[in-house]
C-alpha cells in the first residue's frame, strides 16, 4: 500500500467520518491494479520510506489514491441495513434527506477518478498491452 486514508480523503474531497475502516478494503483492489500497471519493482520501490525514485512514488501515490476512490464510490453511493441495501427518493433537499447519484452519474464520476489515476502516473505505465480504463495505452 503506498497511499493511505488521509491522502485518499484529501484527493477526493471526502470528510473524515468516511475512515479508514470505510476505505481500507479498497486499498488491495487499487494497488493490484496499479502494480499492474506500472510492474512489481516500480510499486515496490514506491512502498518504501525511501523509494529510489521520488518522483515516481509521488506519482503512484497519487494514482493508488484516485484507485481507492474510484473503488470505494459505489459503496459510497449506498447505505446498508438489516434488509439489505435502502434508496432513498426524494423531492426537494432538506437537512434529513439523502440523494444519491444515478448510475450513469455515479459511473462518469467512476472514470474521472480513474483517468485521473492514470494522468498521475502515466509516464511510468508498461506500455507492452497493458489495457488502462477503456482502452488501450497507445505507444507515443
Amino acid at each position: 500500500m503506498i497511499a493511505d486514508g488521509t491522502h485518499v480523503r484529501a484527493f477526493g474531497g471526502l470528510p473524515s467520518s468516511i475512515t479508514d475502516g470505510v476505505l481500507e478494503p479498497f486499498f488491495g483492489p487499487a494497488g493490484r491494479r496499479l502494480k499492474e500497471w506500472v510492474g512489481a519493482e516500480a510499486y515496490s520501490d514506491a512502498e518504501q520510506s525511501t523509494p529510489e525514485d521520488t518522483d515516481r512514488a509521488a506519482a503512484l501515490k497519487d494514482a493508488e489514491a484516485y484507485l481507492v476512490l474510484y473503488y470505494t464510490a459505489p459503496r459510497l453511493n449506498m447505505v446498508m441495513d438489516d434488509s439489505g441495501i435502502v434508496t432513498y427518493k426524494t423531492v426537494g433537499t432538506s437537512s434529513d434527506e439523502f440523494t444519491y447519484l444515478k448510475p450513469e452519474d455515479l459511473e462518469e464520476l467512476r472514470q474521472v477518478w480513474l483517468r485521473d489515476a492514470v494522468s498521475a502516473c502515466r509516464s511510468y505505465i508498461i506500455k507492452s498491452g497493458v489495457i488502462v480504463g477503456r482502452t488501450p495505452v497507445q505507444e507515443e
